[in-house]
């Protein structure tokens, strides 16, 4: 599949997910946020906490499931795109999370998995009470 191709699909997915996030009351604060660590592709405000989240969109199981592809580097990367969001806009004094939603696509139907809180272990455990 080329870059194209992927971005398309990864664009399909994003919407599909801040459609559901909508449906469950979530306020959409940004997507695809970048930096140097890497990108968010949803960030969200759900009741007091701020949730970082990851979007896998699968149009077939040849490669895992959408959540499969979450490794710990990608972790890594998705905790430290996140201190930089807070950082950058100078946000404190929120509860953050990290969430994965994964999308299943198969002919004209598709599923949405929501796993919350992917990172449990925190350098510092105070993060994950308040930033």
């Amino acid at each position: 599949m080329s870059k194209e191709q992927n971005k398309l699909k990864g664009n399909f997915g994003e919407d599909l997910a801040c459609m559901y996030l909508k449906n469950f009351n979530y306020k959409i604060l940004d997507r695809n946020f970048n930096s140097s660590f890497g990108e968010i592709d949803i960030i969200a405000i759900d009741k007091d906490e701020i949730v970082f989240i990851e979007v896998k969109t699968r149009f077939q199981n040849a490669f895992g499931s959408p959540d499969e592809a979450i490794d710990l580097n990608k972790k890594v990367h998705l905790y430290n795109s996140a201190l930089y969001y807070l950082y950058s806009h100078n946000i404190s004094n929120y509860s953050i999370r990290f969430d994965i939603i994964a999308i299943q696509v198969q002919n004209d139907s598709h599923s949405i998995s929501h796993i919350k809180n992917i990172i449990t272990d925190y350098p510092n455990s105070s993060l994950k009470r308040r930033f």
